[in-house]
């Protein structure tokens, strides 16, 4: 192992926190043993990720919606995990490139190899070039809104490589002049710095909402505690944690009557309380701005965003009265208020970590009238693009009999277990989502952290042949003569079936995923200083499958690392023998063989290892 390798690793661990720190450990060890498994995922993209920051790959057989007459096209792919995007007009979009700092634009399905603008970002974690929003004036101004984690010295990853601490989380408004994005005004300067040593929850959507006003979404940046965060004796707000909101000059919005009090940051607040988004949109109908928010490791919400809203954090996630976070506070007396600010309970909640990133109000028939303003969310864990339908007064959610399955299940607007979102599934396979955004056509576009951006269009309007039919996964095992194995659930040691499973040396393992969501199957158990140093599959997204050959016997303990509860063991016999070995041969074999399935592979992945680490979710992060 070079010296600039183990320099990158060591800043890795000195960047996490102890958990994360368990997690990498392993990849140290990664290098050096020697390889007693083989595999092959049945993934187009393989990434070394561990707990928070695994994140969906792309479905190898590409992404698909629940809708025969809907169709999905890739428009373009070779992007360097993107973030963010916005239309100049038809067929004319700029995309944002988180670690490169890059904008780049893609016209008519071609993406140019030069950017408009390249700015020096800070990227470890989820820092970086984060957030894009265009405005265009009746004067011929086009203004386009970034939003980043500005570089300490003008260098990409200097945080990384140089431990350079960055200048701040920055909102930006350029001019766009004949390709280029000019004239740089900054809007907004917020702190940077994690008091708890991680790069994360750095928020960064903008939007430009019906008041033409300028929203930025930042969330608490690596666990700062304030009374934005609801700490009653804590420090004042110091502008993070919440939604923010300027005119497009930078100027305070209505600075006679701010919503939360006078004095900045706190006249820039629109919304406070919240731990981090990936997130928002304004209801075409109503005006109404609605918003995504990442739990810890539970309560992943929608919210409802009316000027002066606290959503709760730290102390309630979810809905107040069910206690996720066990902090015994049932009402908002416990909360922060300052002026017309109030606690308002989300309007749907997931009690597992679902990785909620973008979400978009589809305002445009074109899909067909039944989504015609509907409410479209993806996630960064399953690569899942959820749809959702509101009521008559469009201030909740109201699950309709346009869905199909259990929605009785839904009618308290939360998730319990995960197989009740199955109604939900509008589409699947798309990767980690990290933006939707209805273009000037009425399709729907989604973007993939994986580098490619899709469209969903109605088959009629596509001019691109539909995929070939897939071989189904259990054709597939039989194929190679695996043994197989289903992902049920959550569900302790009953969560993968059989279990344990019994083979012996050279026979290979497919784990099917049956479930809802992703899961993984990871060496070890949580909390293990070696765990996922033998194997780890990275996410298996629903309906698609893992497989491992085992060449040396002993036990090998296994579970997911999104829901470390599910645990699984394998016990491989030598060939003819009837019986495992024992758990000191076990252990002994585990000391001196140790290894990961992709050891081969392991320099090709290590950079792709440092971007999943710089995961744009939270949920994502701590699941």
């Amino acid at each position: 192992m070079s010296l600039e390798t183990l320099i990158k690793l060591k800043y890795f661990i000195l960047l996490l926190d102890y958990s994360m720190f368990v997690r990498l450990k392993p990849l140290i060890a990664f290098f050096a043993i020697s390889l007693i498994l083989l595999s092959s995922i049945s993934s187009s993209y393989v990434q070394i990720s561990f707990g928070a920051y695994a994140k969906a790959p792309l479905s190898p057989y590409g992404p698909t919606v629940n809708d025969d007459s809907l169709t999905v096209e890739k428009l373009v792919d070779g992007l360097a995990f993107p973030t963010s995007m916005a239309f100049l007009g038809p067929n004319d979009i700029l995309v944002t490139e988180k670690n490169t700092g890059q904008v780049k634009r893609i016209t008519n399905g071609y993406l140019a190899p030069q950017p408009v603008l390249d700015v020096p970002v800070a990227n470890a974690i989820e820092r970086g070039l984060l957030g894009i929003a265009i405005s265009k004036h009746p004067d011929g101004k086009t203004y386009v809104f970034l939003s980043y984690t500005e570089s300490g010295d003008g260098v990409d990853g200097s945080d990384v490589e140089r431990f350079v601490d960055p200048l701040g989380n920055r909102l930006y408004r350029y001019e766009f002049v004949d390709g280029r994005l000019i004239n740089p005004v900054l809007l907004l300067d917020l702190t940077a710095t994690p008091p708890n040593g991680r790069a994360e929850h750095n928020g960064g959507k903008v939007l430009i909402g019906p008041d033409n006003n300028v929203y930025f979404m930042v969330g608490e940046v690596g666990g700062h505690r304030t009374q934005a965060q609801n700490i009653l004796f804590g420090p004042p707000p110091n502008g993070l944690g919440g939604v923010l909101r300027v005119t497009q000059d930078g100027e305070i919005v209505d600075p006679n009557e701010p919503i939360f009090g006078e004095g900045l940051p706190l006249n820039v607040y629109y919304a406070m309380g919240i731990r981090n988004s990936f997130g928002m949109d304004f209801d075409p109908l109503t005006g109404n701005l609605w918003d995504t928010e990442n739990g810890p490791d539970t309560g992943d919400e929608i919210n409802l965003v009316f000027p002066g809203f606290n959503s709760g954090w730290v102390q309630v996630q979810g809905y107040i009265e069910d206690d996720l976070l066990e902090n015994e506070v049932f009402d908002e007396s416990a909360l922060v208020s300052f002026g017309e600010s109030q606690y308002a309970d989300p309007k749907f909640v997931w009690e597992w970590p679902a990785g909620l990133t973008a979400l978009k109000f589809l305002n445009s028939h074109r899909l067909g009238d039944e989504y015609a303003n509907n409410m479209f969310v993806g996630d960064i864990n399953n690569g899942l693009l959820y749809r959702f339908t509101l009521n008559e007064a469009r201030d909740a959610i109201f699950i309709n009999d346009t869905y199909v399955g259990d929605i009785e299940a839904l009618q308290d607007n939360k998730i319990e277990d995960p197989k009740e979102n199955q109604p939900l599934i509008f589409g699947q396979g798309f990767g980690g989502i990290t933006d939707l955004q209805v273009g000037p056509d009425g399709y729907l576009y989604v973007l993939s952290y994986t580098g490619s951006l899709f469209r969903i269009l109605p088959i009629s309007d596509s001019v691109i042949p539909r995929s070939p039919a897939v071989v189904a996964v259990e054709q597939e095992a039989v194929r190679n003569q695996s043994v197989p194995a289903v992902i049920l659930g959550i569900d302790g040691d009953d969560s993968y079936s059989p279990n344990p499973i019994e083979i012996e040396v050279g026979q290979t393992i497919t784990w099917y995923n049956g479930d809802t969501i992703s899961h993984t199957v990871t060496s070890g158990r949580d909390g293990d200083a070696d765990e996922g140093s033998l194997f780890d599959s990275d996410a298996i997204i629903p309906n698609h499958s893992y497989s491992l050959t085992f060449i040396t016997p002993g036990e090998y303990p296994y579970y997911c690392i999104y829901h470390p509860t599910m645990v699984g063991d394998v016990v491989v016999d030598e060939v003819g023998s009837g019986s495992s070995t024992s758990d000191d041969e076990d252990s002994s074999s585990d000391d001196e063989d140790s290894s990961s399935d992709d050891e081969d592979s392991s320099s090709d992945d290590e950079d792709s290892s440092s971007d999943d680490e710089d995961s744009s979710s939270d949920d994502e992060d701590e699941a």
